[in-house]
C-alpha cells in the first residue's frame, strides 16, 4: 500500500489512446504527456538537474498497434488538487483519440498489475464457427509454443503460463478473441503473441493479398493477483 505523503504525493491518471494514436510509440507518448502536464497548470513537481522535468511514471507501456482503454500514468505533485479539476486541466490540452478518464489519488503501486485484459479482432479469410473452434483448441492446448526472436536468434518458447484464460468465438464475420495475460514486468507477454500462435496454428491470417485481411488488438481491463479491477 503507498502511503501518500506531502513529500511523495501522486495522482493517478488512467487514459485511453486509440484510433491513429495506436502508431504512436512509448517514448513519443512519454514526450507528449510531458508537454500535456507542463500546459495543466497543476502543482507538479520537477526532477532536479541541469534539465528538470515533471515527475511522471506509466504502467505496462502499449506496444505499437495496439489501442488501450485501460492505460495508467502517476503524476508526481507538489499539492493536493482536486480529481476533477485535474481532470479537467488535462483534458483541455488533449483529444478524442487521447483522453484521460479518470483522476484519483491510489493505494496500489504499479507493480500490483498482474493481469491484463485484450479483446482482439481477426478479419480473416475462411472465418467460420469452425475456425473459432480450432483457435479454441489452440488455446486451450497444454503448451502454447511459438517460434519467438531473440538477440541471440529464434527459440522456442511456452507462453501457457502466461495466459490466465483466452477463448475464440465467431460474430459478425470476424474470429474474436478475449484473452487475459500477464501483466508481470518479468514475465510480460505481449497479445501479438496470442496472434502468431494462431497464425502459426489455424492458419489465420495467410492470405497474401495484404489488404483483404487484417486484426486489431483493444486492452480494456487489468486486474490484481485475485482478479479483482486494478485501480
Amino acid at each position: 500500500m503507498v502511503q501518500v505523503t506531502p513529500e511523495k504525493l501522486f495522482i493517478r491518471i488512467k487514459f485511453r489512446k486509440t484510433g491513429r494514436l495506436q502508431y504512436i510509440s512509448h517514448l513519443d507518448l512519454v514526450r507528449t504527456m510531458n508537454k500535456i502536464v507542463v500546459r495543466s497548470g497543476l502543482p507538479l513537481w520537477y526532477t532536479e538537474g541541469f534539465n528538470p522535468k515533471p515527475k511522471m511514471v506509466f504502467a505496462a507501456p502499449l506496444s505499437i498497434g495496439t489501442e488501450s482503454h485501460f492505460e495508467f500514468m502517476d503524476l508526481r505533485l507538489t499539492e493536493r488538487v482536486d480529481t476533477d479539476l485535474a481532470l479537467e486541466r488535462l483534458n483541455a490540452n488533449m483529444t478524442d483519440e487521447l483522453v484521460c478518464t479518470e483522476a484519483y489519488y491510489p493505494e496500489s503501486p504499479f507493480t500490483a498489475l498482474r493481469w491484463l485484459k485484450y479483446e482482439m479482432e481477426l478479419v480473416t479469410s475462411g472465418a467460420s464457427e469452425e475456425l473459432a473452434g480450432k483457435c479454441n483448441e489452440a488455446l486451450a492446448s497444454e503448451k502454447m509454443e511459438i517460434l519467438k526472436k531473440t538477440k541471440s536468434g529464434e527459440t522456442v518458447v511456452d507462453i501457457k503460463p502466461l495466459v490466465h484464460s483466452a477463448t475464440a468465438r465467431f460474430e459478425d464475420g470476424k474470429i474474436k478473441i478475449s484473452a487475459i495475460l500477464s501483466a508481470d514486468p518479468s514475465s510480460f507477454l505481449n497479445p501479438e503473441y496470442v496472434v502468431k500462435l494462431l497464425r502459426e496454428r489455424c492458419n489465420v491470417l495467410s492470405s497474401s493479398d495484404l489488404t483483404s485481411e487484417h486484426y486489431s488488438i483493444l486492452r480494456t481491463e487489468g486486474y490484481f493477483f485475485d482478479m479483482t479491477l486494478f485501480r
